[in-house]
């Protein structure tokens, strides 16, 4: 070929090349062709300044046909601002010439590096992340509110007396121990974060003071989400409190305790003492069983017991009493998300127990169990039973008097098993919650305005306990209703 050809021809094929390059270089400078946005703020929720957050993000558009060749993207505080940002894959502070094709969008993430406030009041974080285009500027508010924390690493015991008070949030790495012939006092509006495998273990005393304006709050560390639902309702995120065979006199008043991978356990113990009282506690959402005790004396009275992959009760042995509860086990999942759905008993009432020290059945007659105004109800392929102990050994008899209860087997109250007393209960009839969604793990075990259960619940039980977990009259109304919660005509999720 005569090289004088030569060079024309590479013009022009190099022209045609990026003249199908999608006209790449041919921004858009028109004035109403400018950025979109997924959202117009991104906000984290309470974050511990002394720990670094993950990433939350949001979409850049450009929703126009060209291509749009964006200046500059920086945060407005710069150097001095909390928040870390990654445009498109980079990481940085201030970037130039972001290109976005037409029709086209890039991914923006945002964290925050807090620094300790030196307070015990949280530090309001606010930052924007400033978008100029062909000279126009656009801004993303990004927001957090920042709390210093106190970290217990390594194992924390508990060797004498202690209170803890409502200051700065606990951080629980690895455990918390309470010491034998110790009391952890744990006063109202406290809050404890457990990390990943993180227990309590009280072989002491616990005792939980909160109030119905300032509850205390146990549950897991991470405040990012697991795809689009916070972590703050996935189950499994720390590991769970033990009672150890020592432990007694524990009393716990509103608490909210959740998302552990079990929720209490209650070793062997001598049922003539006190292992536990629990008045308006709140547990919800364990990746196995929600309360398992073995020969204990448990009482709880105003308290709502819902969702466990397990079983919610699981009793052996021992003098049991629930008035004014609401126990529910909706624990399902959609296939994506990998935790699965319930397939066990909503309540286990067992006589015998399984010692795996000695790998024998070990007999623990249950003296007394009772549930007074309460209501006992799950939906998935087993939850919905009340399960007793099948060994012709094993002494089980429960109580249930004004319960809503489920019998797969039985229609009136006649029960299916002979060992179970049930007076004027309601059999098979859903108590109607007013929200259960299994796709976004939000519930409200409250009644809706058709529930059974509403004003049903005996009279002279209910007189002791007037009002709800809420602080609802439980005689403002035609009757008080059974269960932890008083309907309330005006009660809003």
């Amino acid at each position: 070929m005569n090289k004088s050809l030569l060079l024309p021809i590479l013009f022009l094929l190099t022209s045609v090349f990026y003249a199908c390059n999608d006209g790449f270089e041919d921004y858009s400078t028109h004035p109403d062709d400018l950025l979109a946005f997924s959202t117009d703020t991104v906000a984290f929720d309470t974050i511990l300044s002394t720990i670094n957050t993950p990433y939350q993000l949001f979409k850049v558009y450009n929703p126009h046909a060209k291509a749009l060749l964006i200046a500059s993207v920086s945060l407005e505080n710069g150097a001095n601002s909390p928040f870390k940002i990654n445009v498109d894959g980079r990481a940085g502070a201030d970037f130039q010439n972001i290109e976005i094709r037409g029709n086209d969008s890039i991914y923006v993430l945002v964290d925050v590096k807090p620094v300790e406030n030196n307070s015990d009041e949280p530090e309001y974080l606010t930052d924007y992340v400033v978008f100029v285009t062909h000279g126009i500027s656009q801004k993303v508010l990004v927001e957090a509110s920042s709390q210093d924390a106190v970290l217990w690493k390594g194992g924390t015991v508990i060797r004498s007396d202690t209170v803890l008070r409502n200051q700065k949030p606990f951080v629980v790495y690895d455990s918390l121990i309470i010491d034998e012939g110790v009391t952890l006092e744990i006063q109202e509006g406290t809050r404890l974060y457990m990390h990943g495998n993180a227990e309590m273990i009280v072989k002491g005393s616990l005792k939980i003071r909160g109030t119905p304006e300032n509850p205390v709050t146990i549950r897991g560390d991470r405040f990012d989400y697991f795809v689009n639902i916070p972590y703050d309702r996935v189950p499994g995120q720390w590991g769970g409190i033990r009672f150890e065979s020592n432990s007694y006199n524990n009393e716990l008043q509103y608490v909210y305790i959740r998302n552990g991978k079990y929720g209490m356990d209650f070793k062997r113990s001598d049922p003539s003492l006190s292992k536990m009282k629990m008045n308006n506690v709140v547990m919800t959402n364990f990746k196995g069983v929600l309360l398992n005790a073995v020969n204990c004396r448990i009482e709880a009275e105003n308290c709502e017991f819902s969702n466990a992959k397990d079983a919610i009760l699981n009793l052996t042995g021992g003098v049991y009493s629930f008035t004014h509860c609401t126990i529910a086990n909706y624990y399902m999942s959609s296939p994506e998300s990998g935790w699965g759905n319930s397939d066990n008993a909503t309540v286990r009432l067992l006589g015998s127990y399984w010692n795996e020290a000695t790998e024998t059945t070990e007999y623990y007659p249950i003296e007394h169990i009772g549930f007074y105004n309460s209501i006992i109800w799950g939906k998935g392929q087993n939850s919905s039973d009340i399960v007793l102990d099948a060994d012709e050994k094993a002494v089980v008899v429960p109580f249930f008097q004004n319960c809503l209860i489920p019998n797969k087997d039985a229609t009136n109250d006649d029960p299916a098993d002979p060992r179970a007393q049930i007076v004027h209960c309601l059999i098979n009839k859903d108590p109607k919650f007013k929200l259960t969604d299994s796709e976004d793990l939000i519930y409200n075990f409250r009644l809706d305005s058709l529930s059974p259960a509403r004003n049903v619940a005996d009279i002279p039980i209910a007189t002791k306990l007037p009002k709800d977990i809420d602080g609802a009259d439980r005689f403002a109304d035609e009757g008080p209703d059974m269960g932890g919660y008083e309907f309330v005509p005006a009660k809003e999720l």
